[in-house]
């Protein structure tokens, strides 16, 4: 069943290869996902589910104007339904993709919805997480002061909105070196910046 689910991602980001929120992610996602949910005793089948399809929305998020969130559970229907997910089951998983997103503000009901809103931030943490936000700077053209933007906007706060106890464990970690790399970059940055750096 979830080979069918990962055949089905597959094909939706064949055409989305670059930044953040690429196949790669999505795996990655799922395996927090499927670890913190084995042991806070989550419904795997449907955390599973969510967690692969969670982000097949991006690729027509500008296009259509609408939150991936939501296009996403959308997208998610027919193939939940050809795999007989029930009617229960497929409003669960909508609803932990809807309830994912950071920058929405949305608060998942249910654990499940939880641990992937968790894990989904967990990626964007630690030394992974770097190399996220330094693919989407590279991709949108902000640079390295587009990438510190969102370090200070976003990813240096992450740690403090874990839902899950497993998952706060994990960001602690992530959090340091995540912080590390910032600081040091900063750093290194104000080196060049020195005013008599053309004084010979």
């Amino acid at each position: 069943m979830l080979k069918e689910i990962d055949k089905f991602i597959r094909d939706v980001f064949s055409s989305n290869s670059k930044g953040a929120h690429t196949y790669d992610h999505t795996i990655r996602v799922y395996h927090l996902a499927i670890e913190i949910g084995k042991e806070l005793g989550a419904n795997l089948r449907v955390l599973s589910a969510a967690s692969l399809l969670h982000d097949i929305g991006r690729v027509h998020e500008k296009e259509r104007k609408i939150s991936h969130s939501i296009l996403s559970g959308e997208m998610s229907e027919s193939i939940l339904g050809r795999l007989r997910y029930s009617e229960e089951e497929i409003e669960q998983i909508k609803s932990a993709i809807r309830t994912h997103r950071f920058s929405e503000g949305l608060q998942p009901t249910f654990l499940e919805g939880e641990i992937l809103s968790d894990a989904d931030k967990l990626d964007a943490m630690g030394a992974i997480g770097v190399f996220r936000a330094i693919a989407q700077a590279e991709s949108t053209g902000v640079g390295i002061q587009g990438f510190l933007k969102h370090a200070d906007e976003k990813l240096l706060k992450l740690h403090r909105l874990m839902h899950t106890e497993p998952a706060a464990r994990m960001a602690s970690k992530k959090h340091e070196v995540l912080q590390s790399f910032v600081e040091e970059l900063r750093a290194e940055l104000a080196k060049f910046s020195d005013p008599d750096l053309f004084e010979i």
